[in-house]
């Protein structure tokens, strides 16, 4: 277009012709930031931002593929994503996805699962779908979880995904730090739903999946919310548990949910699981992201691994029915306690560093204590107690 065309039309007819195009160029927004029309000049200013949003999601896109071009490129067309979600919740099955998508693939929008909103999940879904050369999901049930563990229900979920794909993966792309043991060539990639658009697909596969799955069974056991919660540890679904019990779909080996057999030790074990769920729901609600509960490693436990603009936090939650929340630190953190919490920090920075995601020297590490007062149902009080207490390098 020339300055005399767009002289020529009002404001309202240029902002159509540019809700038509799928980009405008820098020649044509350079003429409409010269026009004398403060409005076509605000439209530059909003052609320019949609431009620079375009090509950061090209490049991002083109980082969600560097891993797949590694096999594309070496001659292999059947490189299989796989991931599993619902490892966190108190009822409901975990459900894996594995999903095969054709060599080259670009598909604008996808990320890792909990990055979208419900809308743009289930459009990405049908996308996939549509577009992937083969995509298979299996489901492992509570009770089976309570058997074997869910660590080892996720392995399973993610090897039966793996094992119903047709035609047979060449390369296996897993999410995390650990390979579920299938019979195929296996990389696990840590943040891997965020870094393969592979892992990427499956991810969404797996929730859209599992959440229909979990609102079909609201009209069965309508008092748990599970519309909304998805089987997760929401205040509302832990009311819930308190005033009802569990039902089938519970998992009973988690300890919210398991009846009390030792009653003193069991009260401890549900306060403390109450704690790290409001816990976590503050920690998320102050953009943090949450990427372990209850992290477990040689002679230590993590209650909350989370991570904000690139450091990684340790959090110790310490949670009580008293009123008084402030006190120090070092007081509620004994020296023992201290060195178990350093010794399984350690151990996830070297199992993040073994599967090439060390900790970033920018951001860093540090730990948090978390103090929750839980009164009644619900929380009273919570402070955040940064830095709570130095470490030697790791």
């Amino acid at each position: 277009m020339t300055r005399e065309q767009i002289e020529a039309l009002t404001v309202a007819e240029v902002k159509s012709l540019l809700s038509q195009r799928p980009s405008v160029g820098p020649k044509l927004c350079n003429l409409l930031e010269t026009d004398r029309r403060a409005g076509v000049r605000q439209l530059a200013v909003l052609a320019r931002r949609k431009r620079r949003h375009q090509q950061a999601e090209r490049a991002r896109l083109r980082r969600m593929v560097e891993h797949e071009q590694l096999w594309w490129q070496s001659g292999l067309t059947h490189v299989a994503g796989v991931d599993e979600v619902g490892r966190g919740c108190l009822a409901g099955p975990v459900v894996a996805a594995a999903v095969i998508l054709p060599a080259q693939v670009s598909i604008e929008g996808v990320d890792d699962s909990k990055k979208l909103d419900r809308e743009l999940r289930e459009s990405l879904c049908a996308e996939i779908e549509d577009r992937a050369i083969d995509i298979a999901v299996s489901c492992v049930s509570a009770q089976r979880i309570d058997e074997i563990n869910i660590l080892e229900a996720s392995m399973e979920a993610m090897r039966q995904a793996l094992a119903d794909l047709d035609p047979p993966p060449e390369q296996v792309l897993v999410d995390g730090n650990r390979t579920p043991g299938s019979r195929f060539p296996e990389m696990a990639i840590v943040d891997g739903d965020a870094r393969s658009i592979s892992i990427a697909a499956a991810s969404i596969v797996a929730k859209v999946y599992r959440d229909r799955l979990m609102v079909g069974h609201h009209d069965t056991y309508p008092e748990y919310g599970f519309c909304s919660n998805m089987g997760y540890a929401s205040r509302e679904h832990m009311e819930a548990l308190d005033a009802h019990g569990p039902c089938p779909l519970h998992r009973t080996s988690f300890s919210p949910v398991s009846p009390p057999a030792d009653e003193g030790g069991q009260l401890h074990l549900e306060l403390g699981s109450k704690g790290e769920v409001l816990a976590a729901d503050y920690l998320e609600a102050k953009g943090y992201r949450v990427l372990e509960r209850g992290y477990r490693a040689a002679g230590g436990e993590i209650d909350l691994v989370v991570e904000k603009e690139g450091c990684v936090v340790f959090v110790e939650v310490k949670a009580s029915r008293s009123r008084n929340v402030q006190y120090d630190p070092e007081d509620r953190v004994a020296r023992r306690k201290k060195s178990h919490l350093i010794r399984a920090g350690r151990m996830y920075a070297r199992d993040r560093s073994q599967a090439d995601r060390p900790l970033s020297s920018a951001g860093g590490y540090r730990f948090d204590v978390i103090a929750v007062a839980l009164q009644g149902k619900g929380a009273g009080r919570i402070c955040h107690y940064e830095s709570a207490f130095e470490v030697p390098p790791f």
